[in-house]
């Protein structure tokens, strides 16, 4: 086989093995039910009981995690704990993050 038809049928397996492969977007319900899980999983492992979480913050996908400012909103209290949520774990991990403020998430 010469080196141009080589590359042809290189080229020609590659297009269709990735031709077969597509790009799923999730939907809006899957995406709310992951907040939530998100959230209650955060608000959980921070341990307030008056307790406040910021918005979601995404990472790109190769990271695998994403971010949220759990804030204790006890009278007096300036206390919050940072908590990031490993989507393939599915487990909330919680750091003190004291006297950082974020904005409350929209309801």
């Amino acid at each position: 086989m010469s080196f141009t038809r080589l590359i042809f049928a290189s080229a020609l397996t590659v297009g269709a093995l990735t031709a077969g492969v597509s790009a799923q977007a999730s939907s809006p319900a899957a995406w709310a039910e992951f907040n939530q899980r998100v959230t209650r999983s955060c608000l959980a492992a921070a341990g307030y009981r008056n307790a406040r979480p910021s918005p979601i913050i995404g990472f790109d996908d190769r990271v695998g995690k994403v971010a949220v400012l759990i804030s204790d909103t006890s009278r007096g209290s300036n206390n919050a704990k940072l908590c990031l949520y490993d989507k393939v774990k599915r487990r909330a991990y919680i750091d003190s993050a004291d006297g950082w403020v974020a904005p409350p998430q929209p309801r």
